[in-house]
C-alpha cells in the first residue's frame, strides 16, 4: 500500500508527537508499505526532499509573522488550502492509496485533499487540539478547563487588566476550534490514541469512525540504542524527570513531594534527582531543590537517544503529570526500557501503568506521591520487579508488530470496505 502521511512535525528535533508519527512510519515500511512523510516547516521556503534512516521525507515550507493570533491564522486557516493543493499533487503524481495525517496543522489539509481524491483518511490525534485553543485543556495559569467558554478563553488569552483588551479576539478562537473539529469530523477514521482521549471526541467524532489506537514503540531499536552507556556522568543511582518544566508537567507537585520526603530521610539516603527537560519553571525548581538538600542535576533538552539510555539505568522514572496526559511517549518508553515508574492517575496514564504490576500508580496528590516514593526507595526489590512488569507490557500492547498490524488492518477496511 502506498501512504503519504503528513505531520506536524518529525525528528531529529522535535518532541513525542513527533517520534510516534517516525516509528508509525517506520513500522508501516517494516510491513512492506511505501510511506512518504510530509512536514510543514515554518521558515523555510519551497520544498525540499531528505531522508530519515531510509524513510523519504518532503519538506514544505511556510512563512508565518511572530505575532500572537496572526501567527496562528498563518499556522491554520491560510495553510490548510495551500497544503491540501500540494497534498493532492501528491496523491495524483504519486499514486498513495492513503493519506494518515498525524495533527493539527496536517489533518485539516489532509481532509481537503482527501475529498477531491476521493481516497480514505486517516487522522491520528495525540492531544486535546479539537476541543482546547492550547490543545491541553489547561489555561495560562494552569487551571484545568472543562470548556472553552468565554471565562476559560479570557484565561488563555492573557491574564491581569489587559486580558480585557484581547476581548474581540474570542470569536476568532472559537471559529478556530468549530473548523478544526468540523475537519476532523469529516476524516473517514479518526484515531485517538487511549481510551481516554477518544471518549473526549465522542462529541466531535461519529462513534463509527473513532478507533482508539495507542503509539508504538520499536522494541529491537531501543535495545540497540540503550546498549550504549550514556554520555551524561552517572555516579551512582540516580531517579529521573523527563519533560518540559513547566505547570502541566507536575513539577510543582513534584518538588512539595520531595519536600514531604525529605523531612524523613536523612541526606544521604536521598537518591539524586535528574530532570531531562527546560522550562519557565527551571529557576524556581533548583532554588527549592537546594533549599531541600535535595540532590539534583539539570540536563535541559537531553537528546531522545540519551532520554533513552538515562531510563534504561534509572532507579526510578517520575511521573507526576497534572493535566490529563492522553497516552504519554516518556511512559511507552520507559516501559520499552525497563524503566520502574510512579506515576499520578491523570488521563489515559492509568491504561499503561497499573498499580503494582507494572508501576506505581497514586491518585494525582502530592501525599501520595511521597508516600508512595518512600516506599520504594526503601525496596529496591519492588522497583526491578515493576521494570520487569513495564517491559512486559511494552512487549504485549506496544511494540511496534502489535500495533502496526491494527493500523494496517484499519487501512484495510477503509481501502476495501466489506459488505
Amino acid at each position: 500500500m502506498r501512504i503519504l502521511l503528513p505531520s506536524d512535525v518529525f525528528p531529529p528535533r522535535c518532541g513525542g508527537a513527533g517520534w510516534s508519527s517516525y516509528h508509525l512510519a517506520r513500522a508501516l515500511r517494516g510491513r512492506g508499505h511505501q510511506v512518504l512523510v510530509v512536514v510543514p516547516v515554518e521558515g523555510q521556503r519551497g520544498r525540499s526532499r531528505r531522508s530519515l534512516d531510509g524513510l523519504p521525507v518532503l519538506e514544505w515550507g511556510y512563512r508565518a509573522p511572530a505575532l500572537p493570533f496572526v501567527r496562528n491564522l498563518f499556522r491554520n486557516e491560510l495553510l490548510w488550502p495551500r497544503l491540501a493543493r500540494s497534498l493532492l499533487e501528491l496523491a495524483r503524481s504519486e499514486h498513495y492509496e492513503i493519506l494518515h495525517a498525524q495533527h493539527s496543522l496536517t489533518i485539516p489539509a489532509a481532509v481537503l485533499a482527501g475529498r477531491r481524491l476521493s481516497i480514505p483518511v486517516v487522522a491520528t490525534v495525540r492531544d486535546y487540539w479539537p476541543l482546547c485553543y492550547r490543545a491541553t485543556l489547561l489555561s495560562d495559569d494552569g487551571r484545568p478547563c472543562q470548556r472553552c467558554d468565554l471565562a476559560a478563553a479570557l484565561r488563555c488569552l492573557g491574564r491581569g487588566p489587559l486580558s480585557a483588551l484581547l476581548l474581540p479576539l474570542y470569536p476568532y478562537v472559537r471559529a478556530n476550534l468549530r473548523r478544526k473539529a468540523r475537519s476532523l469530523a469529516r476524516a473517514d477514521a479518526v484515531v485517538a490514541v487511549s481510551q481516554y482521549l477518544a471518549g473526549r471526541l465522542a462529541d466531535v467524532v461519529p462513534p463509527p469512525r473513532l478507533h482508539a489506537l495507542p503509539n508504538l514503540v520499536d522494541l529491537e531499536e531501543i535495545d540497540r540504542i540503550v546498549a550504549a552507556e550514556p554520555e551524561t556522568p552517572l555516579d551512582g543511582p540516580f531517579m529521573l524527570f523527563v519533560g518540559k518544566l513547566e505547570s502541566n508537567k507536575g513539577p510543582r507537585e513534584l518538588v512539595a513531594a520531595l519536600g514531604q520526603l525529605a523531612a524523613q530521610l536523612p541526606p544521604e539516603r536521598r537518591i539524586p534527582l535528574l530532570l531531562a527537560g527546560s522550562g519557565r519553571l527551571q529557576p524556581w525548581i533548583e532554588a527549592e531543590l537546594a533549599a531541600l538538600g535535595w540532590p539534583a542535576r539539570f540536563l535541559r533538552w537531553a537528546g531522545h537517544d540519551e532520554v533513552l539510555r538515562l531510563l534504561a539505568r534509572a532507579e526510578l522514572l517520575l511521573f507526576p503529570s497534572r493535566w490529563q496526559e492522553p497516552l504519554s511517549r516518556v511512559l511507552l518508553e520507559a516501559c520499552a526500557c525497563g524503566a520502574p515508574i510512579l506515576a499520578m492517575a491523570t488521563g489515559g496514564t492509568p491504561e499503561i501503568v497499573q498499580d503494582g504490576l507494572n508501576g506505581a500508580l497514586v491518585p494525582p496528590q502530592e501525599a501520595a506521591f511521597a508516600r508512595r516514593l518512600g516506599e520504594l526507595l526503601q525496596d529496591p526489590e519492588q522497583r526491578r520487579r515493576l521494570g520487569r512488569g513495564a517491559r512486559r507490557t511494552a512487549e504485549e500492547r506496544y511494540a511496534a508488530p502489535v500495533v502496526a498490524a491494527r493500523v494496517e488492518a484499519l487501512y484495510q477496511s477503509l481501502v476495501e470496505p466489506g459488505p
